[in-house]
């Protein structure tokens, strides 16, 4: 190994953060970090000046890229347009490729779709309560010997963190 941090060393966030902390700002972009994710959001009233915007700033953080000899991982990254309007925002580019236009993105666990309707979300995370509940039924089914307290702890700790999840930002519009 001739650089890096191993994956999941104990100071592999404070080295990565310290290594990153000038990477480049925009005026017209609200960039958002943690540890090695990254969006880039901007907002404009005219699909065309956002993603001027949006590449302008894709632009000046590839030079910064290889000025510090580090790789984006193209094929992680997508481009999604948030808007009620039909039709796609221009494409936008990383190192001279295409970003992929995406209907709806993950982000740190939350499903987001182009109409902002959370639809996929809750699909998805019923899906997985779905999943957990199977999985846990024979622990806290009704001819487990488990007292009520403990069934509504493993409830609490097992299914309630996967519905609640974010749900400061899908819970209001659905």
């Amino acid at each position: 190994m001739l650089s890096g941090v191993p994956q999941g060393s104990i100071l592999g966030p404070l080295l990565y953060t310290i290594y990153t902390a000038d990477i480049p700002q925009s005026d017209t972009t609200i960039l958002s970090t943690f540890v090695d994710d990254m969006a880039i959001f901007t907002t404009h009233p005219d699909p065309t000046s956002a993603s001027v915007s949006l590449q302008d700033h894709l632009c000046t953080i590839e030079n910064w890229t290889r000025k510090w000899r580090m790789k984006i991982n193209e094929t992680k990254s997508s481009h999604i347009t948030f808007t009620l309007r039909r039709g796609h925002s221009p494409p936008v580019y990383i190192n001279q490729r295409v970003v992929p236009h995406a209907e709806t993105v993950k982000y740190f666990g939350l499903h987001f779709d182009k109409r902002l309707t959370w639809k996929n979300h809750v699909t998805t995370k019923r899906k997985h309560l779905d999943l957990k509940t199977r999985e846990i039924n024979w622990f806290t089914g009704k001819h487990s010997p488990l007292s009520l307290e403990n069934k509504l702890l493993i409830y609490k700790t097992v299914l309630k963190p996967v519905w609640t999840y974010g749900i400061e930002l899908w819970g209001c519009p659905t």
